[in-house]
């Protein structure tokens, strides 16, 4: 089979494509990495650990490490102990941090409605339940050797 019919490859391909386009707008627009906007994003929800973000975005934990870092320094997030659990941190979004999600989210929401426009509601169900489905076989598939 050539490669490119291989779905990982696809949605590689189509991944890399995303995040090189929202990287670019990001920075030009922001001033912040693609993983410190997935932090900020993550904690417009409300507190989290750690832990809580690294297993929610699949962030490496080096690089959950440095994002934070990097947002903390630009004071757009604050890290306190978490109650209850010494070796834990619980990070909070900054009012710093709020406004730019404020300013940036209208953006993040039109480029979404854009991309999504190239399907179909129909497609866009199917897209999405595809998708669950495709995560649950990968899942299945995590413990093979």
């Amino acid at each position: 089979m050539p490669v490119e019919r291989f779905v990982t490859f696809k949605v590689n391909q189509l991944s890399t494509a995303f995040e090189r386009q929202w990287t670019r707008i990001m920075r030009e627009k922001a001033g912040v990495s693609l993983s410190q906007w997935r932090v900020l994003v993550m904690l417009q929800a409300g507190p989290a650990t750690f832990s809580r973000l690294v297993e929610a975005t699949g962030m490496n934990k080096a690089l959950m490490s440095r994002s934070i870092s990097e947002l903390e320094a630009k004071r757009m997030l604050t890290v306190s102990a978490t109650p209850d659990d010494a070796r834990s941190i619980t990070l909070t979004l900054a009012a710093k941090g709020r406004k730019l999600l404020q300013e940036v989210q209208p953006l993040a929401l039109a480029r979404q409605r854009h991309l999504l426009s190239a399907l179909s509601a129909s497609e866009r169900r199917t897209f999405y339940a595809a998708l669950d489905k495709l995560a649950r076989a990968a899942a299945e598939c995590e413990g093979w050797r």
